[in-house]
């Protein structure tokens, strides 16, 4: 049976990035390192504002499916209407995986905000980047940017979770694209080369 560890995801009600040293609403929270916090678009000025309806429908359900965790409920129950009024019912149980193997085996936590907060963690602009990455066929980004937080196996069970999102979303005319805020430093090692995809399928529309 999968332990669901909630210090994986750590929530926070300011609604600009502050770096480390914030707590949680009911106790304290493990922090997000200083260096991370420094080097993802700290001071990036994206906002849920500023944000896509096919971007707005991925914050939303991580928010939505950690408040449930939190709340001891089942976080899969709670974000299914959101993919339902999407017309891609099938996507929650992609995105319920999705957030379950990172719920179990996050190397770190992961700084998502309450659900009515304006602003941006980390977390959620990288869930964003992931969904982006593959359906604009850049599954080596995605997977790097999977193994930031994840071990090498969970990565990329969540890759094939990731693709089959990606997917449903763009077969009802949900597509997201590349914003200059999901380009990071973590992605530097492909001017080397340094980076293999793990044997998994490929998005449909992969150029």
């Amino acid at each position: 049976m999968k332990t669901l560890k909630k210090d994986r995801f750590h929530t926070v009600p300011s609604d600009v990035y502050s770096g480390a040293c914030m707590t949680d609403k009911k106790e304290d929270s493990p922090q997000i390192s200083q260096a991370y916090a420094g080097s993802y678009q700290a001071d990036s000025m994206l906002s849920v504002k500023h944000l896509t309806t096919s971007e707005n429908l991925i914050v939303l359900s991580i928010r939505i499916w950690v408040d449930a965790l939190q709340a001891k409920k089942n976080p899969f129950v709670e974000i299914q209407n959101g993919f339902l009024c999407a017309g891609i019912p099938k996507a929650s149980f992609a995105f319920d995986e999705l957030m379950l193997v990172t719920a179990t085996t996050a190397t770190r936590s992961l700084d998502v905000r309450y659900l009515h907060c304006e602003g941006l963690g980390a977390a959620e602009l990288d869930f964003i980047s992931l969904i982006a990455f593959a359906q604009n066929g850049k599954l080596e980004w995605t997977f790097q940017r999977l193994s930031g937080w994840l071990p090498p196996t969970a990565a990329r069970r969540s890759l094939a979770e990731i693709i089959k999102i990606a997917d449903y979303m763009e077969g009802v005319g949900l597509f997201i694209r590349l914003r200059s805020e999901f380009i990071n430093c973590d992605l530097s090692t492909f001017r080397n080369g340094n980076c293999k995809l793990p044997n998994v399928g490929e998005h449909s529309t992969v150029q």
